[in-house]
């Protein structure tokens, strides 16, 4: 139903963009500026009061999605005569800001939004919900734990609340461990595949000790998905690491959690070793790293049987797993070398020279020597800098110095403007959204793109993709079940996030990035959602057709050819 509601939420949507008032050219002019103040990150007060006050609703819609964007401390005090606005859209939107800005003072208003007579109105709703993960204090979870709590779970107005709960169960699992479980298990026998995943996300991602029955029983779920993610929680909750960087000694780690009993242990390893057998490849991959965790014979056992495995999701879990069993270097070392020499899977090859760093840095050395005469730019560069920590010369052809970093191109406010008529008036107008072809050896895929949320990410993505600037790249970060990321594309420079209220799902396309405005292309294709995400990376298109390929995409894959279809 959650699925169902969010389909006919979007038709509705695309639907009202060909009803919405038109855009005079004043207002496209005031578009463009708060483009510009986007770009440039630049919080011009003035103009943003003024531009919050258009008589155009797109227009304020768009000036508050402006001081989302900016991140200024004073941005959320602007949005005060937005918070009554008249237009739901602005009101919804005014909720993704306060997340974005993660001001504590918008937590009694989102409240508002959430609870009480506003809970008909759920996609402000839903962006309040959203907004209260990205506030983390705790009057922000207490909020979330209240909504959930008095949400009906069975009643006529369930299937409409659906989009909420969910949301808020997300919310709710980026909270760190501690507190009341009740109002995420209320969740866990729902009807809605869409509901349980994400009230098993909620129990999983925060490493709570006393959530793991629950999503023991959730192992056994009838859908793959929540399957998958209740065995990930099924791993062992080890001790908070020592030496946590800068700001530790002022925040004091929480206590280690209470040692499992060997007999618990035992049935957890044993409910993973079942599943490495499951129908789903997505249980199957989460057990299998689960099961890492465990050191009885018959879980190192089963690891050591997947590094045989033709499924590389499996074969790459399994040596990344296998750096952790030091105690049995004996056996791992020689399993270890064999999965990395020629003929096996390039993935699977630096998986394995990268446990062998930790396990057998002279068995290391060797790996990475060979892995450097490959003609896979990703093995030589992880050969390479294998062989820099290890401080060892680098084998073959000296590596030549980075070349400098491009930079983004200055702008004028004309070229805002054309961006904004190119891109964001037809997208506004209910035009088809323009959508790219990437052909690989594998099959082709088609991606989506959004115009309207991201136009200047989406101006640079399809330049590179009329200049073939992307044909060649390959995929050199591949992680099984979550992420398939480019090599960064030859001549590309640091983008600015456009973050916007489209979440980070499966078939989700983006941007490398260690943090707001530090990015680049290489582009990733998101395997799974990723909740934690969210706030952080810019949704600037969805896979539409062909996500069986970008499942199957292997390590030194590359884009073949590429092309536009407007």
């Amino acid at each position: 139903m959650f699925l169902a509601a969010m389909l006919t939420a979007s038709l509705a949507a695309d639907q009202q963009r060909g009803n919405r008032p038109p855009l005079s050219s004043a207002d496209i002019d005031a578009i463009a500026q708060l483009v510009m103040l986007e770009d440039t990150r630049t919080f011009d007060e003035p103009a943003l009061v003024t531009l919050l006050r258009s008589r155009h609703p797109e227009v304020r819609r768009r000036a508050v999605v402006a001081v989302a964007r900016i991140v200024n401390p004073r941005g959320f005090a602007l949005l005060t005569h937005a918070l009554i606005d008249p237009d739901p859209e602005v009101v919804a939107t005014v909720a993704f800001a306060a997340g974005q800005l993660k001001d504590a003072v918008a937590v009694p208003w989102l409240r508002e939004l959430l609870t009480g007579a506003n809970m008909t109105r759920t996609t402000i709703a839903r962006e309040a919900a959203i907004a209260l993960g990205k506030i983390q204090i705790p009057e922000s979870k207490a909020v979330l734990e209240e909504f959930l709590t008095a949400a009906p779970a069975t009643s006529p107005a369930t299937a409409a609340l659906e989009p909420v709960v969910g949301e808020a169960l997300l919310s709710i699992g980026r909270f760190p461990a501690g507190g009341d479980l009740e109002p995420i298990v209320k969740w866990v026998t729902s009807p809605s595949v869409d509901v349980r995943w994400r009230a098993t996300w909620a129990l999983l991602r925060p490493r709570d000790p006393a959530s793991v029955p629950h999503l023991l029983k959730l192992a056994d779920d009838t859908s793959g998905e929540v399957r998958s993610w209740a065995v990930r929680g099924l791993a062992p909750i080890l001790p908070p690491a020592l030496g946590r960087g800068r700001g530790a000694a002022a925040t004091p780690p929480p206590p280690p959690p209470p040692p499992v009993d060997p007999e618990t242990a035992a049935q957890y390893s044993a409910r993973l070793r079942a599943a490495l057998t499951d129908s789903d490849r997505r249980v199957r991959t989460e057990a299998l790293r689960a099961l890492g965790g465990y050191d009885d014979d018959a879980s190192f056992e089963a690891m050591l049987a997947a590094l045989d495995s033709p499924d590389t999701w499996m074969s790459i879990s399994a040596a990344e797993g296998l750096s952790r069993k030091a105690a049995r270097a004996d056996v791992v070392v020689p399993k270890l070398v064999a999965a990395a020499a020629a003929g096996k899977p390039v993935g699977l090859r630096v998986a394995a020279l990268l446990s062998l760093e930790r396990l057998a840095p002279e068995r290391a050395i060797e790996i990475a020597n060979a892995l450097a005469g490959t003609k896979s730019a990703p093995a030589q560069t992880s050969a390479a800098q294998v062989l820099q920590r290890l401080k060892q010369p680098a084998a073959g052809a000296p590596q030549a110095p980075p070349a400098p970093r491009p930079t983004a191109p200055v702008r004028t406010i004309a070229d805002y403007r054309r961006i904004v008529e190119r891109w964001i008036v037809p997208d506004y107008n209910g035009a088809p959204r323009p959508r790219a072809i990437w052909t690989f050896s594998r099959g082709e895929i088609e991606i989506e793109l959004h115009p309207g949320d991201a136009p200047l990410g989406v101006e640079y993505f399809v330049s590179l993709v009329e200049s073939g600037a992307i044909v060649g790249t390959e995929f050199g970060r591949l992680v099984p079940d979550f992420v398939a990321q480019q090599r960064t594309v030859t001549g590309a420079f640091t983008l600015r996030d456009e973050v916007s209220r489209l979440g980070l799902t499966r078939a989700n396309l983006s941007w490398a990035s260690a943090g707001l405005d530090t990015g680049r292309p290489g582009y990733t294709l998101g395997h799974t959602p990723q909740p934690h995400n969210e706030g952080n990376f810019t949704a600037l298109g969805r896979v539409v057709r062909g996500m069986e390929v970008v499942d199957r995409l292997e390590f030194g894959d590359a884009v073949t050819a590429t092309r536009i279809r407007r």
